[in-house]
């Protein structure tokens, strides 16, 4: 019982984790560049471009980078034909995929390596970014902020398809807020140009075929500079397909390696207490033990909500039972079975 307790105390410390905000008290206007890399993205480009149109700031405070990255369609033409028509659109083309700079890290560096503002702002190709993103995120960019982790969920899914991504943000949101920051989102993400030129951009992390935002954060939080969450700018994304989205969540939740030693041995001690709380329940029939342990992930999701101007949905709470198996049963997957990158 003492186990079950001491685990429910932390669930809810790191609930409470998320309530803290990191808006600064007098923001002023920052620059940023937009960098997207593109590889076959024809057919969410129009839409994306209408996105990017509607951003609300000041032109002479941005600029979009357009990078292909190889792609075998109409995408290059497409993206011509955008950043043709305004003066702070740029676009960059590679010919085939670089060996060096796994993944899409290559392409990314051609961006960062000839963005001219203070911060990289990451998004990806099927991405519906807001109006007054860039509005927003001068809330959060207080000079010793290197990152800005940002909430992007897909749009229309189901239920518990909107609950796992709306998790995976309170992971997030609560690692940062306790100041034992663990992961972020390459599809909402802002990096200061200074932090990222001291961690060495993506020299570092360039064999690794996937996980650049996270590995970008592992370097950023053993500098000077902070990390804070902005759960209020949220970049909608379109569903993974259905035949790409077991492989999605073995990306996602396999990442083991990639996690600093600390979270290495929490995740180790994590996954063994999820074995342990049901024999625990049942052996002991002791429906206190559930009802601590529950009383703790509600209070969890209760301010995971809050933080996230989502909607309570009765699902929910069954959802938050059967959730850590769902990320227990991926990440196994991830780990020790196959899967392919959608690049």
């Amino acid at each position: 019982m003492l186990l079950i307790i001491f685990f429910s105390l932390i669930i809810t410390i790191f609930g409470l984790a998320i309530l803290r905000t990191w808006r600064v008290p007098n923001p002023q206007e920052q620059t940023f560049s937009i960098i997207i890399a593109c590889r076959n993205e024809e057919q969410n480009l129009p839409a994306l471009f209408s996105f990017l149109e509607k951003i609300y700031y000041p032109k002479m405070k941005f600029e979009i980078i357009l990078i292909d990255d190889a792609s075998n369609d109409n995408t290059l033409n497409l993206i011509k034909k955008f950043c043709n028509e305004e003066t702070n659109r740029l676009y960059y083309h590679l010919d085939k995929k670089d060996k060096e700079y796994k993944g899409k890290k290559a392409a990314l560096k051609i961006g960062t390596d000839n963005a001219q503002f203070d911060y990289f702002l990451f998004t990806d190709a099927d991405c519906m970014p807001p109006k007054n993103w860039l509005n927003g995120l001068d809330n959060f960019l207080a000079k010793d902020v290197g990152m800005v982790v940002g909430y992007s969920p897909e749009k229309n899914v189901s239920d518990f398809r909107h609950f796992s991504q709306l998790m995976s943000a309170s992971v997030y949101s609560a690692s940062i807020g306790a100041g034992l920051p663990y992961s972020s989102n390459g599809r909402n993400l802002a990096v200061s140009r200074k932090a990222f030129h001291l961690v060495g951009g993506y020299e570092t992390i360039k064999d690794h075929p996937c996980g650049e935002d996270k590995l970008l954060l592992n370097l950023i939080k053993k500098t000077k500079y902070k990390i804070a969450y902005n759960p209020t700018e949220k970049v909608f994304t379109k569903p993974e397909r259905k035949n790409n989205y077991a492989d999605q969540q073995k990306r996602r939740y396999g990442q083991f390696d990639i996690s600093s030693v600390f979270y290495k041995i929490l995740l180790s001690l994590i996954f063994l207490f999820y074995i342990y709380l049901p024999y625990q329940v049942i052996v002991t029939s002791d429906l206190r033990n559930l009802g601590i342990y529950l009383f703790s992930t509600i209070i969890f999701l209760l301010a995971t909500l809050y933080r996230h101007k989502e909607k309570f949905k009765i699902p929910y709470l069954f959802f938050i039972l059967i959730y850590p198996y769902y990320v227990i049963y991926y990440s196994i997957l991830g780990k020790f079975g196959t899967w392919k990158w959608k690049r």
